[in-house]
């Protein structure tokens, strides 16, 4: 009677069994056995749940998305706009809506029977809508309500052309390997038509790969064409001079007219191409150019320079020299030049802060701190000296008893940059190309007894060893702000390490401190250009330094070289063709003017190394001119400076 009942036992629980495949599909075979009415998922033998049972309506089989999803290797999401539900895998992509029986596969419209629909919030889409773009078969085993689906995981061929632009006979094509098998396979074989390292003729070429992975499966075949151009010709180097006989000191006009066949002049090279000479006897001009692709040419032309001379060196070099670039000239004579006098007024209410001292970083710390209201400037000039990364923040606390607001105005940001005149010149600009602008007008509130980060732009620099970062900028309070110029390691979160960091010491050399009445406005009424004299600005004699006090010393401070103060200069009356050039006084100069609202640089390409070079700001015209002439001393470079106001030579023809 028991081996009876163990019999019928066993046969009930064989025909009810599920079959186990071989585990992970080695032969990139794949079976999946669903059981109806249930959320039961064997996926070569291993045992998935659904989010929704396997069901049955109006003779058509419904299946969770999600999950049929997952057993291919994909995903479902839903777009919004097009109010469809997307089932995307590595080689699919199928789009169904809800209610409609038909869906898209890879762009194709099809149809199907039955309509997905969403059953406890999961999408249910017809069991077979899945198996013609999948490769799947389809087998059922009625008596034990089983659904057998088994398909082949192909790996996928892939690659990409990494060469560009192909030129015919002269670009070496280069494959990008992108090929993967989603069952996890390795890849162990590839196969190649109509490959070629370099197309020896212009034209359209497929290039067809398949790739075959351990399991012995051969992908689909991928496609590329590749439109190989005509081979690119070189540029063709030319240029035109005016004429072939100039005077010494006559200006030389060169009219680059170099083609290329694509229009890509990448890089010309001018040897020798002197705006004039100043030496008799024949000059040997050469133009290099190079495209896009390195192919280069030369071209060069010969001008012959008579005895006779037009300007000096002198003379030319005041009428033709380009705004923003410099010329040589004697430095020791500009001080025999008359000096302008002025007044300097000041011009509103404008708190200056500046934090310049230590200004190498080796601590992390308060770099300075005071409390400003209204209009407020801040002067950042630092260099790391740390090994690894810093920010530099400026943290505004509200110590009212309300909420108050900080608003960002003008920010001018300059680095992090290798060289102290770089960063510096770069701030100068960048804050007054600010002021030819609308304000910023971003606006922090600070609740009360909080802190919040200000002036954001400089924060999110990381200033790695070595270099610079320098800031100017203007912001405005609605109440009295708590202001802290504060360093820490990039990776750490200032407000959290700002009850704990330390106030640092000055290091005796640099400046830091607040200063009132920062706004300097210069009204000049006479007559400028009628003789040769210059205007002595940012000394300690002529142009008096703003004087202020380390608040947090209480030590009184002289804003050495009023770096950070603004000056407006207004000369009402410049006679015409008068040349107005900047001259470094106290060694090099690196920094920017704003002429008329136009922004100049001092200069454009380098920087004024000494007394004997100077810098071609503006230079009027036909008629007596007002000048505008707006900017701040620049940090990184030495002062005083001097603005000279040369008559121009009379024009020869």
């Amino acid at each position: 009677m028991f081996k009876k009942v163990s019999l019928v036992v066993l046969a009930a629980l064989m025909l009810f069994a599920i079959p186990i495949a071989a585990q992970g599909a080695s032969n990139g075979q794949n079976q999946l056995i669903l059981l109806q009415k249930t959320k039961q998922m064997y996926h070569n033998g291993k045992l998935y749940m659904a989010a929704q049972p396997l069901t049955e309506l109006k003779g058509t089989t419904y299946i969770s998305a999600t999950a049929i999803a997952g057993r291919l290797g994909g995903s479902v999401l839903y777009d919004a706009n097009k109010k469809e539900y997307v089932l995307r895998s590595a080689t699919n992509e199928l789009r169904y809506a809800a209610g409609k029986s038909s869906y898209t596969v890879n762009g194709t419209r099809a149809t199907f029977t039955g309509a997905p629909f969403v059953q406890n919030g999961s999408l249910m889409i017809p069991l077979r809508s899945v198996l013609q773009p999948f490769g799947m078969t389809l087998s059922t085993i009625p008596a034990q309500k089983k659904i057998v689906l088994t398909w082949t995981t192909k790996p996928v061929a892939k690659f990409n052309i990494a060469s560009g632009v192909v030129y015919a006979g002269q670009t070496e094509v280069t494959y990008g390997d992108m090929s993967y098998s989603p069952s996890g396979a390795a890849i162990v074989n590839e196969r190649w038509e109509g490959k070629q390292t370099v197309f020896e003729a212009a034209g359209s070429y497929t290039v067809t790969k398949w790739v075959q992975d351990a399991n012995g499966v051969w992908s689909d075949p991928y496609s590329v064409t590749i439109n190989v151009l005509p081979p690119n010709l070189p540029p063709e180097a030319r240029f035109a001079t005016d004429k072939s006989y100039y005077k010494m000191g006559e200006l030389i006009q060169y009219n680059d007219i170099s083609t290329d066949d694509e229009n890509k002049i990448t890089k010309r090279e001018w040897v020798n191409n002197a705006k004039a000479f100043f030496e008799p006897g024949e000059q040997t001009v050469t133009l290099k150019v190079t495209d896009a692709h390195g192919l280069t040419s030369e071209f060069s032309q010969t001008v012959t320079i008579t005895n006779d001379t037009l300007y000096t060196k002198q003379e030319f070099d005041q009428l033709y020299t380009d705004q923003g670039e410099k010329f040589t000239i004697d430095g020791a004579s500009v001080l025999k030049l008359p000096t302008q006098p002025y007044t300097v007024v000041s011009n509103g209410q404008q708190t200056f802060i500046r934090s310049n001292s230590p200004e190498m970083i080796n601590d992390e710390g308060i770099y300075y701190q005071d409390t400003a209201n209204g209009n407020v400037r801040f002067l950042i000039h630092n260099q790391n000296n740390r090994p690894n990364p810093v920010k530099v923040y400026i943290v505004a606390t509200n110590e009212n008893s309300t909420a108050a607001t900080v608003t960002d105005e003008r920010i001018g940001l300059g680095g992090p940059a290798p060289y102290v005149t770089q960063a510096g010149k770069a701030a100068t600009a960048n804050y007054l190309l600010s002021r030819t602008v609308n304000p910023v007008g971003t606006v922090t509130t600070i609740p009360a007894g909080q802190s919040r980060v200000v002036l954001s732009p400089l924060s999110s620099k990381e200033v790695v060893n070595g270099r610079v970062i320098t800031l100017y900028a203007d912001v405005t309070t609605s109440a009295p702000i708590k202001f802290s110029v504060i360093v820490v390691d990039a990776s750490k979160d200032v407000l959290q390490a700002l009850p704990q960091l330390p106030i640092l010491p000055r290091d005796g050399k640099h400046v830091r401190g607040t200063f009132e009445q920062a706004n300097r406005s210069i009204n000049v009424l006479q007559t400028i250009g009628d003789v040769p004299s210059r205007m002595i600005l940012a000394d300690k004699v002529v142009d008096t330094r703003l004087s202020g006090f380390d608040v947090l010393t209480g030590d009184v401070m002289s804003n050495d070289g009023n770096n950070g103060a603004l000056y407006v200069l207004n000369l009402w009356h410049v006679k015409p063709h008068t040349l107005i050039a900047l001259n470094p006084r106290g060694g090099h100069y690196g920094g920017a003017f704003l002429i008329n609202n136009k922004l100049v640089y001092a200069t454009n390409t380098t920087i004024l190394s000494n007394a004997n070079e100077a810098g071609v700001l503006y230079r009027t015209g036909d008629t007596e001119e007002s000048v505008s002439i707006v900017f701040t001393p620049a940090s990184g470079s030495n002062l005083p400076i001097n603005l000279l106001f040369l008559p121009l030579p009379e024009v020869k023809q």
